[in-house]
């Protein structure tokens, strides 16, 4: 976890918020989304999937929906890559990465 840590190259801001993942065979799991940066965030979720598989990833509370790469899975946590990074001045975005950059 601390290599992951040092390899950032975004800062990351714990979070709590619902979502939901959709694969490409149609199954949907929900998730809570534990932390979120502008590159991608980390999910907590019994979602089965694979290490380079691709989902759908929406925020709840931004209404987003963000495509994904999953780049790891571990004891319940899912680490997920946007292929897309968030745009940290869109509307109800910029209050979110304004505490970021607190950090």
């Amino acid at each position: 976890m601390a290599d992951e840590q040092k390899n950032r190259r975004s800062g990351r801001r714990r979070t709590l918020f619902g979502g939901k993942m959709f694969d490409e065979k149609g199954n949907v799991w929900e998730c809570s989304v534990s932390d979120i940066s502008e590159e991608g965030a980390r999910v907590k979720s019994d979602a089965a999937l694979p290490a380079e598989s691709f989902v759908d990833l929406k925020i709840n509370k931004f209404n987003d929906l963000r495509r994904c790469k999953v780049m790891w899975v571990r004891e319940g946590y899912i680490g997920l890559q946007f292929l897309v990074k968030i745009d940290k001045d869109k509307e109800g975005m910029s209050d979110l990465f304004k505490l970021i950059a607190k950090r």
